[in-house]
């Protein structure tokens, strides 16, 4: 058969297609990789693409197609036809595109064809993620009826694979993108030796790619034509991204590993481009992940929406923000029970007045820490145990020599992007996990000093809805053995395991131990219901009949954090850890809430909980002459999501890791931790290519004289120095 292309990947019932192929004399169409015949056609989808072609003519053993026919379909196709021969496969053939000497014609190129989200422009192999399992995985590679099957598969196939180890896809080399897409040229392109392909102008970074776009030239009118739309707009897009303090990021960089600040930006940079009037907005912490040297042009960029006719609410404890805002509404007094009333509210606070009394916030503000808090640092000599690496070259680290004092607390600063978390993932941790065949640094020393390390990141304590806080810490064990310890429980012979809602002897059996019903829904996301039969108890009616001080197992699980501390004093292997829990500021939190429904700040300090409590009794008597083996830990950004006042909290815990006799280095932008350091690694100066390098180290009043430094104006500003 001989069929001339109609539509290409586009929406629509395309009712009108059939009824034009019948007026022209056509009966037989191909929809969507199906033939149908044009009277039977019925309306398709209209929010799904489609492909149509309609057959013009077919051969037999008895009559051949005609030279007229071929001029038809070329006319219909415009210079495009497409032949479907005896073996079932299709052939393209074109007057526009082909390749004479391998005999190769190509579709008209199409903005979609470049684009690794799409079934046109994604390589086959690993659908456009550029990674293959490498094991071998059932990937089903086979064409799908519809664009929107073939979308859908791809994700379900990933979302399989989250937990195989991934490799470079040998088809694409990570391109992503089909051999046709990486095909295309852009024709008379210098850059910094970069190749012509799409695939190489998306590994630059947001800075580079506007030097790029800004110094291409173009040389005929129609080239000036095609570009003269496009290329302010590429432009202006890219100073949006830089404008809110993402010029470091790479173009190609993969979404799931941006930090929930930087893809909030990136939503931001993109409502900038949108130029939209009476929007409201509402950002969760926009400054999350930012220097304080960035934080004057995220600043600049809000009020530049609220100038183009927006409204913008904002949840923030930085500073700036909230003493840059129009108004002001204070929540409090306290958090989860003790908060959930306007505290203030009117324009920010300026001088002493007794209306901001009841404002933590204000307190806050008006009350700035007294650097270091303590009243005077920890000593390091020169002869002081320190894990030293030398030639970290991991990212953009420039092969430095880098060295962290044991016993310590660490402090990494910089503007981000500057290289903290390619030093502390890929170098310091690299050094003791011994997985990869080729470390990214030269040589270390000192690493037998370190028992172990820890990575406190803001990933989720547990991925069931049946983990908890209390469960992760271990604390949970404690309170079912109080319980089966209990006269009543005694007498029917329940053990601690009865107390537990992962075990089938005390859980409601309805729920599973949940407190809630999974109810599957046909073509939407399942969803959670209250459970009736346990009224979201979680335990079967048996269990719930023992209780501690007049609370059955339940009730201990609703409460507070901060309740429970007060509830279990009698019991101190209980109440140390919740009174951990609540000197970080999650005293607001329940025992038995969901682990899924914490936000990434609440997780890290759970689990910088969780490592206190192992490291207690062990506390390390130190000289300068012996040193005690110890613990490392690794945190990244600890502040997010914290006010002020708990702040101070989360300090005090750092210091206590440190007198356990541990050593602590901690990636942070918030200058009350930085001005709490033993000694900062000040990394920089500026981000990605222009970034890596160790700018300014020492106390925190050394590191605040630095003249290159961008952290150490803030930093002596909140040492009042």
């Amino acid at each position: 058969k001989i069929l001339a292309p109609l539509i290409r990947g586009k929406k629509g019932y395309h009712t009108e297609i059939a009824q034009w192929a019948l007026k022209q004399g056509f009966t037989t169409l191909l929809v969507d990789r199906q033939f149908k015949q044009a009277a039977d056609f019925t309306r398709l989808e209209r929010f799904v693409e489609h492909d149509i072609d309609v057959v013009i003519a077919a051969a037999s053993k008895k009559q051949s197609i005609k030279s007229s026919e071929i001029a038809r379909a070329l006319e219909i196709g415009k210079g495009t036809i497409k032949l479907f021969t005896a073996d079932k496969k299709f052939i393209l053939l074109s007057t526009e595109s082909s390749c004479p000497a391998c005999s190769r014609s190509f579709d008209a190129l199409d903005p979609r064809l470049f684009s690794f989200n799409s079934p046109h422009g994604w390589c086959v192999e690993c659908r456009g993620h550029g990674k293959i399992p490498k094991k071998k995985f059932y990937l089903d590679t086979a064409r799908f009826d519809s664009v929107l099957e073939a979308e859908m598969d791809a994700d379900r196939a990933m979302d399989r694979l989250e937990e195989i180890e991934l490799i470079e896809c040998s088809s694409c080399h990570a391109s992503r993108l089909n051999p046709v897409a990486s095909a295309v040229r852009l024709e008379g392109l210098h850059f910094k030796d970069l190749s012509s392909q799409i695939a190489d102008i998306s590994k630059l970074s947001i800075h580079q790619a506007s030097e790029f776009f800004s110094n291409l030239g173009f040389e005929t009118d129609r080239e000036k034509l095609i570009a003269r739309d496009i290329i302010p707009e590429i432009a202006q897009r890219l100073s949006f991204l830089r404008e809110v303090g993402l010029g470091y990021l790479h173009l190609n960089r993969s979404g799931n590993t941006l930090s929930g600040g930087e893809s909030q930006r990136i939503r931001l940079a993109a409502q900038l481009g949108s130029n939209l009037r009476g929007v409201l907005y509402v950002l969760d912490e926009p400054t999350i992940g930012l220097h304080p040297r960035d934080n004057a042009a995220l600043l600049k960029t809000l009020v530049a929406l609220r100038d183009q006719g927006n409204s913008l609410i904002i949840v923030e404890h930085d500073e700036d923000t909230i003493a840059a805002a129009d108004h002001l509404i204070d929540l409090g007094p306290g958090a989860g029970r003790l908060g959930g009333e306007i505290v203030y509210q009117g324009k920010p606070p300026e001088g002493q007045s007794d209306q901001f009394s009841a404002s933590p916030t204000y307190r806050a503000l008006s009350n700035p820490l007294q650097h270091p808090i303590r009243g005077a640092r920890r000593n390091i000599a020169k002869s002081h145990p320190v894990l030293k690496l030398f030639g970290c070259h991991a990212n953009n680290l420039k092969s430095i020599d880098v060295a962290i004092p044991l016993q310590r607390l660490t402090v990494l600063t910089g503007v981000s992007g500057s290289g903290k978390s390619s030093l502390m993932r890929h170098c310091i941790a690299a050094v003791f996990k011994k997985q990869a065949k080729q470390n990214p640094f030269k040589k270390v020393s000192g690493e037998k000093a370190i028992k172990a390390v820890y990575e406190v990141d803001q990933s989720p304590i547990g991925k069931t809805s049946r983990s908890c806080p209390a469960t992760y810490v271990k604390l949970f064990d404690h309170i079912r053995a109080l319980f089966a310890q209990l006269p009543e429980a005694r007498m029917r012979g329940f053990d601690a395991s009865r107390f537990s809602f992962n075990t089938d002897a005390g859980r409601c059996q309805s729920c599973k131990g949940n407190g809630r019903v999974k109810l599957e829904m046909d073509f939407l996301p399942s969803t959670w219901v209250h459970c009736d039969d346990c009224d979201g108890q979680r335990y079967n009616p048996a269990t719930l009949e023992v209780c501690f001080r007049g609370k059955n197992i339940a009730q201990v699980l609703a409460m507070t954090i901060a309740e429970a501390a007060v509830f279990f004093e009698s019991q101190p292997r209980i109440a140390y850890p919740l009174q951990l829990m609540a000197d970080t500021g999650l005293g607001y939190l329940q025992l038995g809430q969901a682990s899924p429904t914490l936000s990434g700040g609440e997780a890290q300090r759970i689990k910088l909980v969780s490592e206190l409590i192992k490291g207690r009794g062990a506390k390390a008597q130190l000289t300068n002459r012996q040193l005690q083996i110890s613990n490392l830990y690794l945190i990244e950004e600890p502040t997010v999501g914290l006010h002020l006042e708990d702040v101070k909290r989360l300090i005090d815990v750092l210091h206590r890791l440190v007198d356990e006799g541990h050593s602590v280095v901690v990636i942070e932008h918030h200058m009350a931790v930085a001005a709490e350091a033993d000694w900062i690694l000040d990394i920089g100066p500026e981000a990605g290519e222009e970034g890596g390098e160790v700018v300014a180290l020492g106390t925190p009043e050394e590191v605040a004289k630095s003249k290159t430094s961008r952290t150490a104006p803030f930093l002596k500003a909140a040492l009042q120095i």
